[in-house]
C-alpha cells in the first residue's frame, strides 16, 4: 500500500509540472502575439512640450516691422533680449530655449512675472554693446527702437551685415501705441518660433481680461470718467508726464481721462503743478522705477499748498505701479485691470 501511494503521489506532482510548464508557454505566445497591449505607460506630455515644426520644415517667414522687412529662413536659435518686455514674451511663449541673454536690470522697481520669475533669472545677463551682442553669437535681437543705435547695442546696419536680425518692439515706431501694438509682437514672435497656437492662446487670454474690464467701464458716461494725471517724476518744480501712449491709453482703456493727452507732440513731456491745478484730476498715477521713491513723489504732491483743493490730494486717491507694468508687454492687459479696478473699486466688488 505504501509503494502505491507513494508512486500515486509521484504521478499527481509530475502531472503538475507539465501542467505549469504548459501554462507558462502559453503566456510566452500571448506576449508575442499581443505586444501592443504590453507597451510601457508612456510620459505625459503636454502640447506646450511639443515642438511644432522641424526645423528642416521651417521654409520662410517674413514679418513686417515697422518700415523695414524681416525675412527668416531658419529658426533663430539665438536670442538677445534688450528689454524685459521682450523677454517676458519670448518666456511666456515657452521660448526659453532660445534665448542667450538679456538686458541687464535697468531699474531697482523692474522685476519679472512671478510664474516666469525662475527662468528669468536663469537668463544670463549681458552689458549693452555690440561687441557682447555678436561674441554670444545673436542670431535675432528684440528690444525697443532705442535699443539699436551704434553707441547701445548697435545700429540695424551694424547687425544686419553680419547676418543678425532686429526685431523692434512694435510700439516704440508706432505714432501712438496701444495694448494693440502688444498683441502685434506676440504674433510675430509666434510665427518666428513657429508657435502660432501658443500666441494666439496668450492674446486671447489678454483680450479676455480686457473684455471683462470694458464690459463695465462703458457703462459709464463720459461726464463720471475719472479724471487722471500721471506722476512719473519730478525735478525742481517740473514734472514729467504723459501725453499720449501705452500708459495713456491703458488709462482710457480703462474708462478713465488722461488730463495731459495731446498736450504735446512727444509721448512724455516736463509740465508744472500749474497743470495739476488746472486739470484738477480726481486721480494721480505714480510710477515706480527706483529712480526717486513713491513716498517722495507722493510728499512732493500732498506738500504742495497749490495742490491741496485738487480731488486726488484732498482724497488722497494716490494709485502706485511698477513702470515695467506699463511697458510693452501682456502686463498691459492686466494693468488695464487693476486700473479699472482702481478707478471705479465699486464697479469691481
Amino acid at each position: 500500500m505504501r509503494r502505491f501511494k507513494s508512486n500515486w503521489i509521484t504521478s499527481v506532482l509530475v502531472l503538475g509540472i507539465i501542467l505549469l510548464v504548459l501554462s507558462g508557454c502559453a503566456k510566452a505566445s500571448d506576449e508575442i502575439l499581443t505586444p501592443a497591449v504590453t507597451e510601457a505607460p508612456k510620459e505625459q506630455i503636454t502640447p506646450a512640450d511639443l515642438p511644432e515644426t522641424e526645423s528642416s520644415d521651417y521654409g520662410e517667414v517674413v514679418i513686417q516691422n515697422g518700415d523695414r522687412t524681416l525675412v527668416f529662413s531658419k529658426m533663430p536659435e539665438k536670442v538677445i533680449t534688450a528689454n524685459m518686455a521682450a523677454t517676458e514674451n519670448m518666456l511666456l511663449l515657452g521660448l526659453k530655449d532660445y534665448l542667450v541673454g538679456r538686458n541687464v536690470r535697468t531699474n531697482p522697481a523692474e522685476e519679472p512675472l512671478p510664474e516666469i520669475e525662475t527662468d528669468f533669472y536663469s537668463i544670463a545677463e549681458i552689458e549693452r554693446t555690440h561687441e557682447l551682442a555678436i561674441a554670444n553669437e545673436a542670431e535675432l535681437m528684440i528690444g525697443q527702437i532705442s535699443s539699436f543705435k551704434e553707441d547701445t547695442w548697435g545700429s540695424f546696419n551694424m547687425f544686419e551685415d553680419k547676418g543678425v536680425n532686429c526685431y523692434v518692439i512694435s510700439g516704440t515706431i508706432a505714432d501712438d501705441e496701444t495694448i494693440e501694438n502688444v498683441y502685434d509682437d506676440i504674433e510675430a514672435l509666434g510665427k518666428i518660433f513657429k508657435v502660432e497656437n501658443r500666441a494666439e492662446k496668450l492674446i486671447s487670454d489678454a483680450k479676455e481680461i480686457v473684455a471683462g474690464v470694458t464690459v463695465k467701464t462703458d457703462t459709464i458716461t463720459e461726464n463720471d470718467k475719472v479724471k487722471v494725471f500721471v506722476m512719473d517724476s519730478f525735478k525742481g518744480n517740473e514734472i514729467y508726464t504723459t501725453s499720449k501712449g501705452l500708459q495713456s491709453n491703458l488709462i482710457e482703456l480703462a474708462g478713465g481721462i488722461n488730463v495731459t493727452k495731446n498736450m504735446a507732440d512727444s509721448r512724455w513731456f516736463n509740465t508744472s503743478i500749474e497743470t495739476i491745478v488746472d486739470t484738477n484730476p480726481d486721480v494721480i498715477i505714480f510710477n515706480d522705477y527706483g529712480t526717486q521713491s513713491i513716498q517722495e513723489k507722493i510728499d512732493f504732491i500732498k506738500n504742495n499748498t497749490a495742490l491741496q483743493d485738487v480731488p486726488a490730494v484732498k482724497n488722497e486717491n494716490f494709485v502706485t505701479i511698477s513702470l515695467v507694468q506699463v511697458m510693452q508687454d501682456i502686463r498691459a492687459a492686466s494693468t488695464c485691470e487693476f486700473f479699472a479696478n482702481s478707478f471705479y473699486p465699486e464697479l469691481f466688488k
